[in-house]
């Protein structure tokens, strides 16, 4: 019996020469935001951090798993190959507004933060 292609695709993902970066990718990305349902584990603020900076990594393996298997034994030029360089700019682009949103949020936090020390939230005087 054969394997349909998108079958394939995830088993070669999973146990190929990038299985690294796919358990990697896994684990960052689905199977530590999980614990986050544990009380004691979401209680404590360096554990929450760890698993933002996890889900972030394991986003940046999502999209280096989903290229690079996609690429790694495709090295005809009919194939259409010329695409990957707009794949890492797109890439560079949003790793830049994503910096920029966080940037953004954090400085609202930040306001509201002062201004609820201030006592300055009241819009109403």
């Amino acid at each position: 019996m054969a394997m349909n292609p998108d079958e394939h695709a995830f088993i070669n993902r999973a146990t190929g020469p990038y299985a690294i970066a796919y358990w990697i990718m896994f684990f960052g990305a689905l199977i530590l935001p999980l614990t986050l349902f544990i009380k004691k584990l979401a209680s404590k603020f360096w554990y929450v951090l760890l698993v933002a900076f996890g889900m972030k990594s394991g986003m940046y393996f999502e999209r280096f798993v989903i290229i690079t298997t996609s690429f790694h034994r495709d090295y005809q030029t009919e194939n259409g190959n010329a695409g990957l360089m707009e794949s890492i700019s797109y890439g560079i682009g949003i790793f830049f507004i994503q910096g920029i949103i966080i940037a953004i949020l954090t400085l609202g936090i930040f306001e509201i933060i002062k201004r609820k020390k201030t006592g300055y939230n009241n819009v109403y005087n």
